[in-house]
């Protein structure tokens, strides 16, 4: 699992929210899922931990949509349509954003050491608190989460699972963000596909038993943290939209 470059730029995620920018990144998004995603014999039992990296990756994707439909000042029957459009009627869509969540969450309870650790850049003292608020959520050890863990940790040290495989992957997914041509797309691209492939680190590590926590950079703690919260807010948006749906809207 890649660490992050000396020479890093640092932005206020909170003054570049994730948002609608009208940019068109079909042709990435078309490129992670059939390029990047496994292809190959997925639907064999054997080759579990390869459904698990795509449903991971999909994710993701629904995180993003989520974020843009919620930005893009649609009116509310125009935003449920949109909603539909782009994550309900794609197969599996809102369950694999709850499998990604998890394993963020999964992951940061693994991380709980570093986590109290890090000074955060000087900015413990205000950012502690919070970080002791997240660690401290019993959610954290649900057993649905704990089961998300476990499954995908017995899926890669199954006989003929190759994690490595999954590892470089993480890499291209990163590597493929640099592609996209609208700035805060782009930053924000990387920084949960950097939080992803952070999660993945921690669970399974190099051969399936999980990574050293002690070991994460500041700027993949942050990743991390930051893409659980993105997760987080894309559910509660596709939760308020099927309320909508219910309702008739």
């Amino acid at each position: 699992w890649d660490m992050p470059g000396d020479f890093t730029e640092y932005y206020d995620l909170i003054e570049e929210p994730e948002r609608y920018t009208e940019y068109d990144g079909s042709r990435v998004w078309n490129f992670i899922h059939q390029k990047i995603c496994f292809q190959t014999d997925v639907d064999l039992e054997e080759n579990e931990w390869k459904k698990d990296f795509n449903k991971a990756i999909s994710g993701l994707h629904t995180s993003v949509s989520a974020h843009v439909v919620e930005t893009m000042g649609l009116e509310e029957e125009a935003m449920v349509a949109e909603y539909k459009r782009r994550i309900r009627d794609i197969p599996d869509a809102l369950e694999n954003l709850v499998y990604a969540y998890y394993l963020q969450l999964c992951a940061i309870h693994k991380s709980q050491s570093r986590l109290s650790g890090c000074d955060y850049m000087g900015q413990k003292a205000a950012v502690q608190p919070l970080i002791k608020s997240v660690l401290e959520d019993a959610f954290l050890s649900e057993q649905c989460v704990e089961n998300a863990e476990r499954a995908m940790r017995e899926h890669a040290m199954s006989s003929g699972a190759l994690v490595w495989k999954a590892r470089l992957r993480t890499r291209d997914l990163l590597g493929i963000m640099n592609c996209v041509q609208c700035n805060v797309c782009r930053l924000h691209g990387k920084v949960v596909a950097l939080g992803v492939a952070v999660a993945l680190s921690i669970i399974l590590g190099m051969d399936g038993e999980g990574g050293d926590v002690e070991r994460l950079h500041r700027i993949e703690v942050a990743a991390l943290i930051t893409t659980a919260g993105k997760f987080a807010s894309a559910i509660k948006f596709c939760t308020e939209m099927e309320r909508k749906l219910q309702a008739g809207v």
